[in-house]
């Protein structure tokens, strides 16, 4: 089974600073196999604008400039807030108050701030430039980690980010201008959202659609027809006839690498 990819955003307004990034993460790939997505924002609020401020986010990981826009104090240290702006530690206080999961590494040219991250469950502390002996051991952590936990997918609902174990989701619905989620759990969410761009947020190989209304999680498929998929649960869902022959190629290939 493919290594999952990591997701990590960046807080960085120096362009240098963001090459030297990018740069490690490609090495970081090459030499793992495997696969990342990097975000970049050059503030806070950009960040916000994006994202709103409820959690879960989408990120696996946020790599912050402690300190954005630095500007000098009497003693050549850099400032917080420059320009009345959120900094780096202000947003991971901020995010940490509806997401305790997410990675956060902080950077800056000064040592002597690492202690401050602490009291946001900071990762790592790196000094600027970023190095592949400095992020490589974090990216290896998180990915490993990541293996290990339950495999869950995020969702925009109603305006916020949503995580959902993939477990949980039996198979969707469009109804009208609106999609229903199931749930094993008996749980149903119901939200305004085009069913094509649910589908594109959707994580995982677990996920075909069967008709021009449904798509299913092939861990709850129990068989398939001609005509329907039957679920573990003996729900019947409709499958059409031009998505028949993908269906049961993906239901195959889905089962067919894993060991029972």
């Amino acid at each position: 089974m493919e290594k999952a990819a990591l997701r990590i955003a960046c807080l960085e307004d120096e362009q240098e600073q963001t090459y030297y990034l990018k740069t490690v993460l490609e090495a970081w790939q090459k030499e793992r196999g495997t696969g990342c997505s990097l975000a970049c924002f050059s503030s806070a609020e950009a960040f916000w604008f994006e994202h709103g401020r409820n959690g879960p986010f989408p990120y696996d990981l946020l790599i912050l400039d402690i300190y954005m826009g630095p500007e000098a104090g009497k003693d050549g240290r850099e400032e917080s807030g420059a320009g009345g702006r959120m900094n780096g530690m202000e947003l991971a206080r901020a995010v940490r108050r509806t997401d305790r999961d997410i990675a956060v590494v902080f950077l800056s040219n000064l040592k002597e701030y690492v202690f401050q991250g602490y009291e946001v469950n900071a990762v790592r502390y790196l000094v600027k430039p970023v190095t592949k002996e400095g992020l490589f051991p974090v990216l290896d952590l998180l990915l490993c980690g990541r293996e290990e936990k339950p495999a869950c997918t995020v969702l925009s609902i109603g305006g916020e980010y949503r995580k959902i174990p993939l477990k949980q989701i039996l198979y969707l619905e469009a109804v009208g201008h609106y999609v229903r989620l199931y749930q094993a759990s008996g749980e149903l969410l119901e939200w305004k959202q085009p069913f094509s761009a649910v589908l594109g947020e959707l994580a995982g190989d677990c996920f075909v659609k069967i008709h021009r209304s449904f798509c299913v999680n092939l861990m709850h498929v129990n068989s398939i027809t001609r005509k329907c998929c039957l679920l573990d649960d003996g729900t019947e869902l409709p499958l059409s006839r031009s998505a028949w022959q993908e269906a049961n190629e993906a239901f195959l290939r889905y089962y067919g690498r894993r060991e029972f």
